[in-house]
């Protein structure tokens, strides 16, 4: 049965995927009307992407010609069967409009955004979760008082209150200054999930229910061994950046240049020190790609407490932060080059982080999905029992024990 549910979940991709190719069209005939909408050039004097360089007419017509042609592979997606048209044709033409929107589109203000929004949000969502599973589980109570602490510190030395106002006002400003151009790169990264989606899901074997079944036995491995290193490598990966933004808590604060100490001020520190702790849980999170806890909920989480983890409520947040790392790969190398300041990617090494990142994601996907299905193959000593009467009274002549009819417990131990 899992075959064609399968195909189902394939022909879905593969329709949402056609209709966000249309968009994209739809978006870049609007921009060569109105090329005052185009939101993809430079904003800059020092451009990071490719789509900086592009004049905003070339940039449009190449929306207009890649929406056309993608609804055109996301249909041939949808259409396909095993055994028909070259499969790895069309594989390799989603991986390769995956890569497009997914790396040279967007830039690094993809991930800026997304660190800002981890910031604001996170500290609140994480002390309410805390709160609501406090009654059940006392140590939640110690993390409380440990945050309650660092926050009147913070009060007390003038580093939370109105400078921490002042901060927000000004990171509404920018984000009112930038306009929709984070929605748009928001749209690309959406187009090079649902292809990447798309693709992989083709990519596995469709000749047959056993087939699948067979390929997926042999693959536990090998994803284990593999998905092992890919977390370890995608936790380690934003410690340099925690441990640089933690500096800021000390009188020899780094990453910032000479002479510069004063941007610390107007609840920037605050602020950067919380994009350290973000790292610090992102890595966190990241190693419960390989964990218990990453597959059954853990105690202190009220609600949900010893229920399984739905696979998506994993692999989505832990997708979408590989496509913003990779969307900030090129800029940041680009950074690097043109400043010399190479230990920015030592501080931030997205084109490590994002792939690792995403290789885990996937890893993990294929272990929580494939479990159920792989088929148990029965070792040596735990050789299929005859269940009935007439099985079982010929292994008894031929000496093979008595006919005793086996426990629901022996056949599934």
């Amino acid at each position: 049965m899992s075959a064609p549910v399968r195909l189902a979940v394939s022909s879905r991709l593969a329709v949402a995927a056609a209709a966000w190719s249309l968009v994209c069209a739809a978006l870049g005939l609007w921009w060569l009307v109105d090329p005052e909408g185009y939101v993809l050039d430079d904003v800059s004097d020092e451009p990071t992407s490719l789509m900086m360089v592009l004049p905003p007419a070339a940039g449009s017509v190449l929306f207009v010609v890649l929406g056309l042609v993608g609804a055109a592979l996301a249909v041939s997606f949808a259409r396909a069967r095993p055994g028909g048209a070259p499969r790895g044709a069309l594989v390799a033409g989603g991986a390769g409009f995956a890569l497009f929107f997914g790396v040279v589109v967007p830039d690094v203000q993809v991930l800026s955004l997304l660190g800002y929004a981890l910031v604001i949000l996170g500290g609140p969502v994480l002390v309410a979760v805390l709160v609501a599973g406090s009654r059940r589980h006392r140590a939640n109570h110690l993390v409380l008082a440990l945050i309650a602490a660092a926050v009147g510190i913070g009060v007390v030395t003038g580093q939370i209150g109105t400078p921490t106002l002042e901060l927000f006002r000004n990171i509404r400003d920018g984000l009112a200054a930038v306009g929709p151009r984070p929605l748009v790169l928001g749209f690309m990264l959406a187009g090079s999930l649902l292809f990447a989606a798309t693709t992989l899901t083709a990519a596995r074997p469709t000749d047959g229910q056993g087939a699948v079944r067979t390929a997926a036995v042999r693959s536990q491995a090998r994803l284990q061994r593999w998905g092992r290193r890919a977390t370890i490598l995608a936790a380690v990966c934003p410690l340099p950046y925690a441990l640089l933004r933690m500096t800021w808590l000390t009188p020899w604060p780094q990453g910032l240049g000479e002479g510069n100490e004063e941007m610390l001020d107007g609840g920037v520190r605050v602020f950067g020190v919380g994009l350290g702790l973000a790292a610090i849980g992102g890595a966190w999170l990241t190693l419960g790609l390989i964990s218990r806890w990453g597959e059954v909920w853990p105690a202190w989480l009220p609600g949900r407490r010893g229920r399984p983890v739905p696979v998506r409520a994993a692999v989505v947040p832990a997708a979408v932060v590989a496509l913003a790392l990779g969307a900030a790969s090129v800029s940041l190398v680009v950074m690097s080059v043109r400043s010399g300041v190479w230990w920015l990617l030592l501080m931030i090494p997205a084109p490590v982080w994002g792939p690792a990142l995403g290789l885990a994601t996937y890893a993990y996907y294929r272990r929580r999905t494939t479990a159920t299905d792989a088929p148990r193959v029965p070792s040596p000593a735990h050789q299929p029992v005859p269940s009935s009467s007439a099985d079982a009274t010929a292994s008894s002549r031929l000496g093979n024990g008595p006919a005793v009819r086996p426990s629901v417990r022996h056949v599934h131990r």
